[in-house]
């Protein structure tokens, strides 16, 4: 019989080809408190969607409206998948505002294809002939990815000298299925990151591995597993990851104070968040 890879299994838990209850065995809690129920909700933004140069966009219809800028979202696809496969998060991010663009690529493990789609959209915020020109706020770009793609995320952030102001990697697995070329370094992180998981997801992306993830980032770092929750909720609607991904983004991104009540200030929401478990901030202002 042939052994059950580190490849293998990212790419089965990429596109849900475990068997049924093998990751997930109930489903997700409901939004419990107040800031992420505000987020898990549509944004007031009507979303367009299109492509460029072999990447998928998703962003405000109205760009630009009222002199606001958007702030990027460069998106990491887990193994065997593509944009297809998280439309629900995709537009969601959108409708609150950000420019959202992903890399069709089915591997995005070594971070080049997610800052190269950033990269991209940076190019088309200059280019006259494009909806994006002088639309975007350049200076505001996090990377966002799932499980293969969240790996790929803290790569891009690493390799992007600066220009990722901040992480958010769904469901990191463990540095043990990292297949060569695809290895990451938390500690080398400058930015704050957000670690999510589910917390069904044992195999892939488990509490340990998540909290030795985020015990090794020193630049700010907040995490959480969703109760119920297994390796691929975040894909199709997205599920109950689409409150705090929202929140952070706007938070880091925006300056958005009432998102930042999820994560910082006296009393933070995410801690208290009974939907949640294993939750943890540090070093956020």
């Amino acid at each position: 019989m042939e052994n059950f890879t580190r490849r293998q299994a990212l790419r089965a838990g990429a596109l849900g080809l475990m068997p049924a209850g093998f990751l997930s065995w109930a489903s997700e809690a409901n939004a419990a408190s107040t800031i992420e129920t505000m987020y898990q909700a549509a944004g007031p933004w009507p979303v367009a969607t299109g492509v460029s140069g072999g990447h998928r966009l998703h962003y405000p219809q109205t760009l630009g409206a009222g002199g606001v800028t958007h702030p990027i979202v460069t998106w990491g696809n887990g193994s065997w998948a593509t944009p297809d496969h998280y439309p629900g998060l995709l537009g969601h991010l959108a409708s609150w505002g950000f420019a959202v663009v992903a890399s069709t690529d089915t591997t995005t493990g070594t971070g080049a294809e997610i800052l190269a789609a950033a990269q991209h959209l940076i190019g088309l915020n200059t280019d006259p002939a494009s909806v994006f020109h002088g639309k975007l706020n350049t200076a505001q770009v996090a990377a966002v990815g799932h499980s293969q793609g969240a790996g790929g995320s803290i790569n891009a952030a690493n390799d992007s000298a600066g220009l990722i102001k901040t992480v958010v990697p769904i469901a990191v697995p463990a540095q043990w299925m990292a297949s060569p070329g695809d290895e990451f370094s938390v500690a080398d992180l400058t930015c704050p990151v957000l670690f999510l998981s589910g917390a069904n997801d044992w195999l892939i992306s488990s509490a340990a591995t998540v909290q030795g993830y985020y015990d090794q980032a020193a630049a700010g770092a907040g995490k959480a597993l969703l109760k119920g929750a297994g390796h691929n909720d975040v894909q199709n609607t997205g599920g109950g990851f689409l409150g705090y991904v929202t929140a952070w983004l706007r938070y880091r991104l925006m300056a958005d104070t009432q998102a930042r009540g999820a994560f910082a200030g006296s009393a933070p929401e995410l801690p208290a968040n009974t939907a949640w478990q294993n939750q943890a901030l540090k070093n956020l202002t």
